[in-house]
């Protein structure tokens, strides 16, 4: 299975629950001279596929945003047009899962096979196997780039070595369940990596030496909350539905974690699977869902603007704006293209870009929502 299968097939997974060049690239506006909103640059198909998620991927250092698509490669929008980069201009692989920037200014695209570099003239592969599947990337203070992959765990790449972590025989990852799927990688101001599983290992903090393990309470396993229907290896009980779960303040509240994010208090926040939002202070874990005025089940991005509020994005009732007190949501009824939306950049003017379902981008300017994708109704 494909890296941006993974991310697609994920997405869909999350949708039944909850409803139960040669290095110029090519270059693509809209032509529509009949209407003045149709002037404005989209997102085209140049490879001819239909119904993909827009994945809104990095802001790089000279403002450039940088989407990916299944199949469709790498696109970068410079403010005026999108340059869309795919094999034909030397792009490793069209099925870009994520992008990164390094510190020498270099782009990396994950892919379903490894890693490819832009340095702003070509490609190349980068010197990992390319029979990995690259979900995330993250390069950390030290230089070293590390990746999550579809189930082999984690990998760190210091420029010569590769070493790979939490893909091992060890019952004490994930229920039993050792080769994880990470989704997301954080490093936080005090330097600990951070990384979120999407196969029910809930998130490990790595300090440099150990990495600690963070699962919710024995009761989320009691009650099912996993879906699962699994004894855990490490817990003497059997499944019982009848038995109530609340969140705890000493463990995460999902087991699954989309992503992550820090804020500017050093609090780290998760969005889960099926239980809100939560954060985690250094101490104890806070929750925020429905009783809170959070809308939805789960959530699958986080991010903080520059007033210090955090947008959520959700994949069955669009986007929330939390300001520390009150939620605000905005749906299609207010602009957005799609109500299924699958992550969050904000660009260097603080404009919102929202990636969705169905090739769906849009962009909120604190006013109007407008749409910057041939979207698929």
């Amino acid at each position: 299975m494909t890296t941006y299968k993974i991310k697609n097939t994920i997405f869909s997974l999350l949708l039944l629950s909850i409803f139960f060049t040669s290095c110029n690239g090519q270059s693509s506006t809209s032509r529509n001279t009949n209407n003045q909103t149709e002037q404005q640059p989209k997102l085209v198909r140049t490879m001819g596929t239909k119904n993909e998620n827009v994945q809104c991927e990095l802001l790089d250092k000279d403002g450039n945003l940088w989407f990916s698509i299944k199949g469709e490669g790498a696109y970068r929008y410079d403010g005026k047009s999108f340059t869309n980069f795919t094999t034909k201009d030397g792009l490793c692989n069209n099925n870009v899962g994520s992008i990164i920037q390094d510190r020498a200014g270099n782009i990396l695209l994950g892919a379903n096979r490894g890693i490819c570099k832009y340095d702003g003239n070509k490609f190349i592969q980068f010197p990992i196997p390319d029979t990995l599947g690259i979900t995330c990337m993250l390069e950390d203070k030290d230089g070293n780039v590390w990746f999550g992959t579809w189930t082999n765990g984690i990998y760190r790449y210091n420029g010569k070595i590769l070493d790979n972590f939490l893909n091992s025989n060890n019952q004490e990852y994930n229920l039993g369940r050792n080769k994880q799927l990470i989704l997301d990688i954080l490093q936080d101001r005090n330097g600990n990596l951070w990384f979120s599983s999407w196969n029910g290992g809930g998130v490990w903090r790595y300090d440099g030496k150990d990495f600690k393990n963070f699962l919710p309470p024995a009761d989320y396993y009691r009650a099912n909350q996993d879906k699962r229907n699994i004894n855990n290896p490490k817990m003497t009980f059997e499944n019982s539905p009848s038995i109530k779960y609340s969140p705890s303040k000493d463990h995460i509240t999902d087991d699954m974690i989309f992503s992550m994010t820090e804020d500017n208090a050093g609090n780290i926040w998760f969005a889960t699977r099926d239980h809100g939002i939560c954060y985690f202070d250094g101490k104890t874990f806070t929750t925020i869902g429905r009783n809170e005025g959070f809308g939805s089940r789960g959530a699958t991005a986080i991010l903080q603007d520059e007033k210090n509020g955090f947008w959520i994005s959700t994949v069955d009732s669009g986007v929330w704006y939390y300001d520390g007190k009150t939620f605000k949501n905005f749906t299609e009824n207010d602009g957005l293209v799609n109500n299924a939306v699958m992550n969050i950049m904000i660009d260097k003017n603080g404009h919102v870009w929202f990636g969705t379902k169905s090739f769906g981008l849009s962009r909120y300017d604190g006013k109007t929502f407008t749409t910057f994708s041939t979207y698929d109704n």
